[in-house]
């Protein structure tokens, strides 16, 4: 099923004046798909589901479990014109059948600030369910089978309780983040049992993704004016980019023990998706079982990079996933923010050069190197040993489009390959989930071997001292004529925090002092900083570190 839903979630499903999207909610297990007894989905799992798929008027949907011989059908004729889900609920308490389900469905919702919640009761003891949102009755008396009509939620975080319409009785609180998902839609399925312990609740969108509900906690948040962590943890969320670089063909992640990612290829990376800020990462081969467990502790609306990394069985380089801050941009157009990080097993601590030039020194597995801002351009990367000018492999950077924007370049596979194993590269990729393996390349070393960042024949900037700082550091840099100067300070996502200088000065050695604070006066928060100093048409960024 996973991989055949690949290959049909949204290939012309817009483009197509009918379409029809497919869950399975039953709790028949396994089953196959037909259209006019044609099986075209071998094997759906429960909860799996397509994206929108186009349909011929006339045709006949059948639905079979794996384990029985009874096909259950649905004409697609019976559907009015546009696009529309069909699901497969019970058998019930009161019916020993499968039920196929139909809504219709809208692929945008009424504006860029509004997300379409549509939701359909398939809670097989066939409870009537009254649903509110953020305390507020939005559906009454929802029975089992039904779908509700569309709601237009603001979009940011949403609360959602679900309640017996009879007896009063609460089965959860649950929580979905919309933030970023104005003009889109969703069918909630409900599904189960009306039981905290049974119940399933799952969020799709049109293309067949994914959007996650969690849980909150009743008994922490239920009449509580001080809630503790815990039921704050729920809504409180941070974006991850996970990275898989650990040498199995393909994982499952799992978070909270939720099946979150399946059929992860190595070297694939996601782009950023929103997890609670105290989440445990389950990691397991395809459709296997969870070989490791990793709590993390995050900060909230904060950005990471989380690469799964080193051998099951390896004592001496064992499995583990390894996380670092992440950038979202760089200090300006002209700059590519860059971290580096060694994710070689076999191969010892190393240092970097581009076009030459030391870029990244003494750099050992597991680590990661802080953010670099450097100029846009193509880049020829040689790794070599620490403190060796011996290049053991070399690598082509093109970055002349990567302007403004950041990226994570890690050492992938092993330096000495056995036949069966990945061979070493430099893999980039980019918080959106774009991957590009750098194609390998002569060396650069022979042409420029100065060991340092190349230097503007106008001007020579100093690394600020004291780095790190508290509160005030000197940022000294060399005047080799008359110049237009501006220096300007920026944060880890690019943002301006003040503009030191900006006027015409004189040749010669300079010092300017920074005191941690912005623009407007204000103590900034510890952390990372960034200085670009521009004379004329040329500038370099250096990088310093604020400690409270």
């Amino acid at each position: 099923m996973k991989k055949i839903l690949v290959l049909i979630l949204t290939i012309s499903s817009f483009l197509a004046a009918n379409n029809i999207q497919l869950m399975h909610a039953s709790s028949v297990g396994e089953v196959s798909v037909s259209m006019n007894d044609k099986t075209f989905l071998k094997s759906v799992n429960y909860l799996e589901n397509t994206g929108l798929i186009p349909f011929d008027r006339g045709a006949t949907l059948g639905v079979s479990p794996i384990n029985s011989n009874n096909t259950v059908e649905f004409s697609l004729d019976d559907l009015g014109h546009g696009d529309h889900i069909i699901s497969a609920v019970g058998p019930s308490y009161n019916s020993r059948e499968v039920k196929l389900v139909s809504s219709n469905i809208r692929t945008f919702s009424n504006s860029r600030e509004h997300f379409a919640l549509k939701i359909l009761n398939g809670f097989v003891n066939e409870p009537s369910v009254d649903v509110f949102i953020e305390d507020n009755l939005v559906f009454e008396n929802l029975n089992y089978g039904e779908y509700s009509n569309y709601i237009q939620l603001e979009i940011g975080f949403q609360n959602i309780s679900l309640v017996d319409h009879y007896s009063g009785y609460e089965l959860g609180r649950y929580a979905v983040n919309l933030n970023d998902r104005g003009n889109e839609t969703g069918v909630l399925v409900i599904s189960g049992k009306f039981d905290r312990a049974f119940a399933n609740l799952k969020l799709i969108n049109p293309t067949g993704s994914v959007i996650s509900v969690f849980e909150v906690n009743l008994e922490v948040s239920s009449g509580d004016d001080n809630q503790n962590e815990e039921s704050r943890d729920i809504t409180e969320t941070a974006q991850v980019q996970i990275v898989h670089n650990s040498p199995y063909p393909v994982v499952d992640v799992y978070v909270d023990g939720a099946l979150a990612l399946e059929d992860v290829p190595y070297r694939a990376s996601t782009g950023l998706v929103d997890l609670p800020v105290n989440t445990e990462v389950g990691i397991a081969p395809a459709d296997g079982d969870v070989i490791a467990t990793f709590p993390f502790e995050l900060a909230e609306n904060g950005t990471y990079v989380v690469v799964a990394s080193g051998i099951l069985g390896d004592d001496a380089h064992p499995f583990n996933i390894l996380a670092s801050t992440l950038a979202t941009a760089a200090v300006d157009n002209d700059h590519f923010a860059l971290k580096v990080m060694h994710g070689v097993t076999d191969a010892p601590a190393v240092d970097i050069y581009a076009d030459g030039n030391l870029l990244v020194e003494n750099l050992a597995y597991g680590e990661f190197q802080g953010y670099l801002q450097v100029p846009v351009g193509d880049y020829t990367l040689d790794i070599t040993g620490h403190g060796s000018t011996d290049p053991v492999a070399s690598f082509s950077a093109p970055l002349s489009s990567f302007g403004g924007g950041s990226g994570v370049v890690y050492a992938s596979g092993f330096l000495a390959p056995a036949e069966t194993d990945s061979a070493f590269a430099l893999v980039l990729t980019t918080p959106n989930g774009d991957v590009i393996t750098l194609p390998a390349t002569e060396t650069a070393l022979s042409v420029n071997n100065d060991n340092f960042v190349n230097i503007s024949k106008d001007y020579i900037i100093h690394q600020n001292y004291p780095n790190p700082f508290n509160p005030t550091t000197s940022i000294q840099y060399e005047l080799l004529s008359d110049s237009k100067l501006n220096i300007t300070l920026y944060d880890m996502l690019g943002n301006v925090v003040d503009e030191l200088y900006d006027g015409f000065q004189t040749s010669g050695n300079k010092s300017i002092k920074w005191d941690a604070r912005n623009s407007s006066g204000e103590l900034v928060s510890a952390g990372i900083y960034f200085y670009k100093i521009q004379v004329g048409n040329s500038s370099q960024v250096k990088r310093m570190i604020f400690l409270k």
